[in-house]
């Protein structure tokens, strides 16, 4: 939640009182639920050489199978959305879950193409169908005093997600990929049950079906504009560091890798120090200076020799990027937690700028070349500098008015 220097609305009925057990349990099962689909939708990519050779999948279906789990997340995204309006946040976690625990067995029990085609499809539909109601119950679990925190927090279990997917990928070239969607369909289940039998917030957050014009004018806003930096950062910008690590400072491809995670690992202090500023400083001075930094970072990366001060430079801003994660879902619950709609909105439309600024960046790339046109991409983040600064002014200027009324009341 904004501090307030900078403003920001509680939600409706939220009070400031320190979080009561129910409230950390109910915290601790919503979180348990992001990463166990966050988990299994990112297991698709590392086990596909292993899928590949057992059902005989080309090259092809596996490109259309990360195509169909992208728009199946999007579409659930929507979903989890209306399932938020109107039956609030408790069953849009439940129905979640338990969706991506029926796509995780699905999977692991597919013998062919189709099957594991649609699988993947269950998969999708159920990690985004939780992504709103999860959002929504956090934010009102965090309180108002601690939200920045409990969306740090938030943004760590996917976090996590992408680290257990790689652990179980790593084992699924022993004991088979199968047991590792297998297991993480148990995990789902469990806390499907979990969610079901704790007290997650569960009045719907209404908001209905909003029309078109006014739902693209209440998305392009503040929360937008810093989600949308996130997620072209992420999936465009950052997608491409292993590669320019290879094909620009001649890296190995291994080391290139453990280059990106060594910046996963970091995403994690990364967020929960975001999210914990965003408590003290507030939400638009955080995403300032996180812009700032990150434009500098970006400078860096591209300028500095590598893989010397320019991989760190490189790493540094990868795991930075992540920090914008939180603060990026304060502003949308403070935006947009009354309405379930378009906080399922906000996380598809999300998803579509990443996935257009990796095609953008691919693109031009071929044309131009990866240097420049990543040294043009890194310098995204500065768009947010301005962000709040109106408001700011506002209240300065306010706030000078009242001093020299007040002072000028006190002269006889």
């Amino acid at each position: 939640m904004a501090s307030p220097v900078e403003g920001g609305r509680p939600a409706a009925g939220e009070g400031d009182q320190a979080p009561r057990s129910g409230q950390v349990l109910g915290f601790a099962v919503a979180t348990a639920g992001y990463l166990s689909v966050t988990t299994n939708e990112a297991l698709l990519a590392p086990v596909v050489p292993v899928v590949r050779d057992e059902l005989g999948i080309s090259i092809g279906t596996t490109g259309l199978a990360l195509g169909l789990l992208s728009l199946a997340i999007a579409a659930g995204n929507l979903l989890g959305g209306l399932v938020l309006a109107r039956w609030g946040a408790k069953r849009g976690i439940v129905a979640g879950v338990a969706v991506s625990a029926a796509g995780g067995l699905a999977t692991a029990l597919s013998h062919g193409r189709l099957e594991f085609l649609l699988a993947q499809v269950l998969v999708g539909l159920g990690s985004g169908t939780f992504f709103a109601p999860g959002l929504q119950a956090v934010g009102v679990l965090g309180g108002t005093r601690r939200r920045g925190l409990a969306m740090g927090l938030f943004g760590v279990a996917f976090s996590g997600g992408l680290a257990l997917a790689a652990l179980l990928a790593a084992l699924a070239d022993a004991w088979g990929w199968r047991l590792a969607y297998g297991s993480i369909a148990a995990l789902a289940a469990v806390v499907a049950c979990g969610c079901a039998l704790t007290g997650l917030p569960s009045t719907p957050a209404g908001g209905g079906m909003p029309r078109p014009l006014y739902a693209l004018r209440r998305l392009l806003r503040r929360p937008m504009l810093v989600g949308g930096v996130a997620s072209a950062s992420q999936y465009g910008t950052i997608a491409f560091l292993p590669t320019f690590a290879v094909a620009v400072w001649g890296m190995s491809p291994a080391g290139a890798a453990l280059a990106l995670t060594a910046a996963r690992l970091l995403s994690v202090p990364a967020k929960l120090a975001s999210g914990n500023a965003t408590d003290a400083a507030g939400t638009f001075r955080i995403a300032r200076r996180l812009g700032l930094v990150l434009a500098v970072l970006g400078v860096c990366w591209t300028v500095l020799p590598g893989p010397g001060p320019g991989l760190w430079a490189a790493v540094v801003f990868a795991a930075l990027v992540s920090g914008l994660g939180p603060v990026a879902n304060v502003l949308a619950f403070d935006s947009y937690g009354t309405e379930g709609m378009l906080l399922g909105a906000f996380r598809s439309v999300q998803i579509g700028l990443g996935a257009a600024t990796s095609a953008l960046i691919g693109g031009v790339s071929a044309m131009v070349g990866l240097r420049p046109t990543i040294a043009v991409a890194v310098l995204l983040p500065v768009v947010l500098l301005p962000i709040g600064m109106r408001g700011w002014r506002e209240r300065r200027a306010r706030a000078a008015r009242e001093e020299r009324e007040a002072s000028g009341a006190s002269q006889p």
